[in-house]
């Protein structure tokens, strides 16, 4: 159950989130399959023998029933009442909650209760031998369960190539030409424009910019949304979206524009999913092998096991918001980017840069608004992810306005066109996830104040975009033939981890209106 059914059904069900193949995977479960068997027939050897020489055969039958209550308790937790967990996204979740913890607690004393009067009525024999029984019938019908997931899913794709994002080329600034991509993860527009508008430091920040406030995203979530992004193919669920992923990257228009204009080219993106020899045309993408740390893959999947099964007033002592296998990886000596907003604005203050003279672009995806909130305005660390969204969007702020210092700095702000933006919204205040910031800078742009353009854009324009920026335009330039009324734009919504299950929604309204974004009656669903 622990390390066989759990590890190989959580990989099927979330086959894009992990940057290994179940090939990879079996190894490991195995030896630990083996390790814990090994470590439990020691103990119950051990115990037995020490209740035959003590004549106390209760010792036995006491470790016996305990972790046979335990088993029980784990199984029940794990399938029945995994209803009650949080999602693995980072959200912070009140561990305290009553109904669940109420429940948790009820069952584990009806299990505990019935082990007693089994163990007063039928004696100790009799109740070893149902225990048998009982992990027998379990055991059968996790066998099914797991050759059901094994059969109707795709968890049998092989991972051939592996692209590690690694800081290489992060600090270095172009004396010809820079071209950045800040990506900030669920940033609001109408939230974080708040941020903006409640401080003269961050307006001057972005004085130089065009505000796009009427922006639609094309997706809920970030893995759709970077490849959207950068190639304008939508994903319809008509293919595994490692393949659609890898097809969206191999074909972009704007990649491709980068590449003939001779620009070094940089992507930083922690869970890249690009199966394909092309990526290594990025400078700073490396190809890592299938190995694995298998110190930080046991670690990382008994936290999964104890978030799962054990009671809910247990599993806070889990620690874990999110699933970090990318933890396990054997990175080789290689500089691995992270995302974290705290630590990029601290590697960015005073820093100077390294100046080349080839072309520069960097894209660049940092935590911005993501659960969990722990982080308070200026940065510093929260327990329990104690924040708001609103302090992470200052923090957000800040980290922007500290990157914008530094190429000040480093004499490259003028030379640079900066897109900032965020690959979805969030739901925050009644709004929907549909309404991302986007801010564009172009190279020796200057305004008075921060201009703000009503102009009706979506994110399946921005390919086009992005050449056009490549091209010199400035912000007041692009999305010339967009209007600022009448235009319907399309979203694809799915709820998290079913990816699967895809609804169309059109915006025939302003982008952050609610009452003009309503489902067409059309899904995709992977088949």
């Amino acid at each position: 159950m622990f390390f066989i059914f759990e590890p190989i059904t959580m990989y099927a069900n979330n086959v894009n989130d992990f940057w290994f193949d179940i090939y990879t995977l079996i190894g490991p479960t195995t030896l630990f399959f083996v390790i814990s068997c090994l470590a439990l027939s020691s103990l119950f050897s051990i115990v037995y023998v020490i209740s035959k020489k003590l004549k106390r055969p209760g010792i036995y039958n006491f470790v016996l029933f305990f972790v046979g209550f335990c088993f029980i308790c784990a199984y029940i937790h794990s399938n029945f009442l995994a209803g009650f967990l949080p999602p693995l996204d980072g959200t912070t979740f009140d561990w305290s909650d009553l109904t669940a913890n109420i429940v948790s607690v009820v069952v584990c004393l009806i299990i505990a209760a019935a082990i007693i009067v089994a163990h007063k009525k039928l004696g100790s024999e009799k109740v070893s031998k149902y225990f048998s029984c009982c992990s027998l019938v379990i055991f059968a019908m996790l066998a099914i369960s797991l050759i059901s997931t094994c059969l109707t899913t795709s968890m049998f794709e092989e991972k051939n190539i592996l692209a590690l994002s690694t800081n290489k080329n992060l600090y270095s600034l172009s004396s010809d030409r820079n071209y950045v991509v800040l990506l900030v993860d669920a940033v609001d527009s109408v939230a974080f424009n708040k941020v903006v508008a409640s401080n003269s430091e961050y307006t001057s920040a972005l004085k130089d910019f065009s505000y796009f406030p009427d922006t639609v995203s094309g997706y809920a979530f970030t893995r759709d949304s970077i490849p959207f992004i950068f190639s304008s193919e939508w994903n319809e669920n008509q293919k595994l979206f490692s393949e659609y992923s890898t097809e969206a990257f191999d074909n972009s228009a704007f990649f491709k524009a980068l590449s003939e204009r001779g620009y070094q080219k940089n992507l930083y993106e922690m869970e890249l999913l690009w199966r394909s020899s092309k990526a290594f045309d990025f400078d700073n993408l490396v190809s890592i092998d299938g190995e694995v740390d298998l110190y930080q893959l046991a670690a990382q999947e008994v936290k999964y096991i104890m978030f799962k099964s054990l009671p809910f007033p247990l599993k806070r002592f889990s620690r874990v918001d999110s699933m970090h296998f990318e933890a396990a990886q054997n990175k080789a000596g290689n500089d691995t980017f992270t995302w974290w907003d705290a630590q990029f604005r601290d590697n960015h203050v005073g820093r100077e840069a390294d100046i080349v003279d080839d072309k520069m672009f960097q894209f660049i995806h940092l935590e911005g608004g993501h659960v969990p909130f722990d982080l308070d305005a200026d940065l510093n660390p929260l327990p329990d992810g104690d924040g708001t969204y609103p302090e992470k969007l200052e923090a957000t702020m800040k980290v922007i306005k500290t990157y914008i210092e530094y190429l000040k700095n480093n004499g490259s702000y003028d030379n640079s066109t900066i897109v900032l933006m965020a690959d979805h919204g969030y739901n925050y205040d009644g709004s929907g996830r549909q309404n991302p910031i986007l801010y564009i800078k172009g190279p020796n742009e200057h305004h008075e104040e921060m201009l703000t353009s009503n102009k009706q854009v979506s994110y399946a324009d921005l390919c086009g975009t992005f050449i056009e920026l490549l091209d010199g335009k400035s912000s007041t330039e692009v999305f010339a033939d967009l209007p600022t009324d009448g235009r319907i734009r399309r979203y694809l919504h799915n709820s998290f981890q079913h990816e699967e299950h895809m609804i169309e929604y059109e915006q025939s309204g302003k982008a952050w209106d609610m009452t003009t974004f309503n489902p067409t009656g059309r899904s995709f669903d992977l088949k």
